[in-house]
C-alpha cells in the first residue's frame, strides 16, 4: 500500500512541476520591449557612497531638484559608482 501511495505521489508531483515550466524567452521579451519603448532621459546623481546615504536617497533628491514628483516618477538604476548613481526615468 505504501509503495502505491508513494508512486502516485511522485507521479502527481512530476505532472505538477511540468505544468509550471515555460521558456525564459517568453517571460523576458515583454518587459524588455516595453522598457525600450517608454525609456525617458538618463541622469547622473551625486551621492556620498558611504554607509550613511542610500543611492535611492540620492536619486530621490536629484528627482526633486529636477522638478519631478518623487512619488509618481518611475525610474530604474543603471549603475552605482563610488560617488554617482546613474538612473533612467520612465
Amino acid at each position: 500500500m505504501k509503495k502505491v501511495f508513494l508512486g502516485m505521489l511522485i507521479l502527481a508531483l512530476g505532472f505538477g512541476t511540468m505544468s509550471l515550466t515555460t521558456t525564459s524567452n517568453d517571460v523576458i521579451k515583454a518587459p524588455v520591449n516595453i522598457q525600450k519603448a517608454v525609456a525617458g532621459p538618463t541622469f547622473t546623481a551625486p551621492w556620498l557612497g558611504d554607509c550613511c546615504e542610500s543611492p535611492l536617497t540620492a536619486i530621490n533628491r536629484d528627482i526633486i531638484n529636477r522638478g519631478y514628483n518623487p512619488t509618481t516618477t518611475n525610474y530604474s538604476i543603471n549603475s552605482v559608482g563610488t560617488n554617482t548613481v546613474t538612473y533612467t526615468i520612465y
